[in-house]
């Protein structure tokens, strides 16, 4: 092979995981931010964001990344058609007491992408605690 075919071939695999933007899928929240109010300290709480595919070609999400560790996320990973929905599930487990923010980036084919998502809420602190 010829160097020039060689650096193509190696440009194109290394961009393979790349994510490609789709002009065509556009992505709606129901809501970009959720306050859980008060949680009792060490308790799992989830909330499900709902999204719909508002384009016009099928909508991916890549990626949802959270802020820390304690928010997990949990998504529909199939391809939405437009007009149909999906959901974004996020665990937050309150180990930590006092108010919280997190953040969660929500990386999808679309223009605008990332989106980002925000949970938040205070957790109480445990009885005889000395924090």
């Amino acid at each position: 092979m010829n160097k020039p075919i060689i650096v193509l071939l190696f440009a194109l695999l290394c961009n393979c995981n790349t994510p490609v933007t789709n002009n065509d899928a556009s992505i709606g929240f129901n809501k970009e931010k959720h306050n859980f109010g008060t949680i009792p300290y060490k308790k799992e709480v989830a909330y499900t964001f709902e999204y719909a595919n508002t384009g016009k070609s099928a909508l991916v999400i890549y990626d949802v990344k959270t802020s820390c560790g304690c928010t997990v996320p949990e998504w529909t990973r199939s391809p939405i058609l437009p007009g149909e929905k999906g959901f974004l599930k996020i665990k937050y487990d309150a180990s930590f007491p006092g108010v919280f923010i997190k953040n969660v980036e929500v990386t999808y084919n679309g223009p605008g992408s990332p989106v980002n998502l925000e949970i938040n809420g205070s957790v109480e602190y445990p009885e005889n605690s000395k924090l």
